[in-house]
């Protein structure tokens, strides 16, 4: 989630928390299609994800996978919506709910993705500041869909504060976000998961994994 005005635990600085893991691998993803640019922006960062692992994997040979796949025929098991819960609304811009399975707190099921339409709306169409934020906040938000928690550390796309002057700069997706990963789809979901020793944490813009235009 982006959040304003609260502050969640910090974890230490090669660590991430983790809210639970997908058992199965791929996971079909429901993007409004309207706004087209709004549904263009989650589209991408859900590839920025994929790629991005898939290069985790090439320089890591053990390493398996998640895979965002879009769907609109009613199987999906991530929902993306451009509104707001009025629950949500004083204290977030994005947020994403969990359903576990029954007796479980780290097997999800699916979940549900609520980014705010102050941003995700037609009128933003022209604005490349507001794209820019979405950017930021489909990024973070598909990060929690795949079971990540918040990094408080100013600088990786799970950091879940908001920083108008990170607006104008690139998302960073870090090496502890796709370790992480790699150990949510091997079969673990430990509450956090921390860089094994001598493994610097490092930052590459998201750019890298972008589809081109």
């Amino acid at each position: 989630m982006i959040m304003v005005g609260l502050n969640p635990v910090q974890a230490m600085q090669t660590s991430i928390p983790i809210e639970g893991r997908y058992t199965v691998l791929t996971i079909r993803i429901y993007i409004p299609l309207t706004p087209k640019w709004a549904h263009d922006i989650v589209l991408d960062a859900a590839i920025a994800w994929n790629r991005a692992q898939l290069l985790y994997a090439e320089n890591n040979p053990t390493a398996t996978v998640y895979n965002f796949v879009e769907t609109d025929d009613g199987t999906a098991t991530s929902t993306v919506s451009f509104s707001m819960p009025a629950a949500y609304a004083p204290i977030a811009v994005g947020w994403t709910n969990y359903d576990y399975a029954p007796a479980s707190r780290t097997s999800i099921i699916s979940t549900q993705t609520y980014l705010t339409p102050t941003i995700f709306n037609e009128a933003q169409v022209n604005n490349q500041t507001a794209k820019n934020y979405a950017l930021w906040l489909a990024l973070h938000e598909l990060g929690r869909i795949l079971g990540l928690g918040s990094l408080m550390d100013g600088k990786d796309i799970m950091e879940p504060r908001y920083f108008s002057s990170r607006v104008d700069e690139v998302p960073q997706l870090s090496t502890i976000d796709l370790y992480a990963l790699h150990v949510l789809a091997q079969g673990s979901a430990p509450n956090f998961v921390t860089l094994p020793d001598g493994v610097q944490d490092q930052f590459t813009p998201v750019t890298t994994f972008m589809p081109s235009t």
